[in-house]
């Protein structure tokens, strides 16, 4: 989604400025001009981008904290022009008090894992400076002035979402595609019901009454190189040191076989080509009797002491097994026997398991 620019008018001509960054330090302003503009011709070989309902322009030039930035020879004759235009820009629009604050640390923001938030890695936001220093390997603090354009850039960095003092914030699309950001905080009274909050065009969450459809995004891969860049290679997060898993079925012993069902709303319809027969496992006990009390109560929880033998139970032949099915993404992905070797599909790759060890085999 792009934000939209000021259109800005000097010696009859029109530029626009597009605002970026979510925090002083990396505040930026882009300098774009029309077309035909004598002053700012199309480089060689070069297009003029669509800004949506602003029109097309030719980028110029980026201005951030530390310097601007003009990359065509011709355009940079007139960096004065540039700077003067970014500069009267900048004097009507001041530095904004913070919004919001976020801490640092090696690899990215701070956070963490949310089962609220199970598509990947959530970064922590805090309305007190105080709460975001406190964050674990916390190096520095931004003071967030610019809410959509940090969650913006959350999303863009492969975020799964926003624990905003223990209050999850969700990315989501509206029927245009354009990124909302929807903030769930508990009922204001016992029995009551949660508030819904959504981020509006001043940088203010107001109360979301559902008459604005949304729905969230699916960024799985973003999110997948976010939990890799957080969590490290590793197959999986909470593999049991026993190496026992557990799985559900008609009897002891003897997996379920859990078919592929149809959209719901269509009469008949097959089930989607890419949706495959599968058996359930889980990484603990536990787990495995919330999904059988939950989803299947006439199925039994059994112990799988060796995965190998499991999946190649009869009734698993040429499926897969669900670890831990709707749960965290970084406990849960696919395992299989392919006829010499199990099989684990993870956030973090493929993994060949045996003897209670995962080797890598193909990111």
């Amino acid at each position: 989604m792009k934000p939209p620019g000021t259109i800005v008018r000097h010696d009859d001509r029109e530029y626009l400025l597009v605002e970026g960054g979510y925090s002083a330090d990396t505040r930026a302003v882009i300098f774009l001009a029309r077309p035909a503009d004598p002053l700012f011709p199309l480089p060689e070989g070069g297009r003029p981008v669509s800004w949506g309902a602003q029109g097309d322009w030719t980028p110029v030039a980026r201005w951030n904290a530390s310097d601007l930035h003009v990359p065509d020879p011709g355009h940079a004759e007139h960096t004065p022009l540039i700077q003067s235009l970014i500069d009267q820009y900048k004097a009507a629009r001041p530095p904004q008090p913070a919004l919001a604050y976020a801490a640092r640390r090696e690899g990215g923001f701070a956070g963490g894992l949310h089962p609220a938030l199970p598509m990947g890695f959530a970064a922590s936001c805090h309305d007190t400076r105080e709460a975001a220093a406190a964050e674990d390997g916390a190096q520095e603090v931004v003071a967030i002035d610019n809410l959509a354009m940090f969650l913006t850039h959350l999303v863009r960095e492969g975020y799964a979402g926003v624990v905003w003092d223990e209050r999850p914030v969700f990315f989501c699309v509206d029927e245009r595609e354009d990124l909302q950001y929807l903030r769930v905080s508990p009922p204001e009274k016992d029995g009551g019901e949660p508030v819904f909050e959504i981020l509006g065009p001043d940088n203010r969450f107001d109360l979301y009454d559902g008459e604005q459809q949304i729905e969230f995004i699916d960024n799985r891969d973003d999110c997948d190189a976010r939990l890799v860049e957080a969590l490290g290679r590793v197959a999986l997060v909470d593999w049991p040191t026993s190496n026992r898993l557990w799985s559900l079925g008609p009897r002891l012993g003897t997996p379920a076989v859990i078919q592929p069902q149809a959209e719901e709303g269509e009469a008949g319809a097959e089930p989607a080509e890419d949706s495959l027969p599968h058996g359930l496992l889980f990484t603990s006990e536990e787990a495995a009797e919330t999904f059988r009390r939950d989803a299947a109560p006439d199925l039994v929880v059994f112990p799988v002491n060796d995965v190998a033998a499991f999946l190649s139970h009869p009734p698993l032949s040429g499926c897969v097994a669900a670890l831990n099915p709707g749960g965290h993404r970084a406990t849960s992905g696919l395992l299989w026997h392919d006829g010499q070797r199990v099989v684990l599909d993870s956030f973090s790759g493929f993994w060949r398991y045996a003897g209670g060890q995962f080797e890598l085999l193909k990111e």
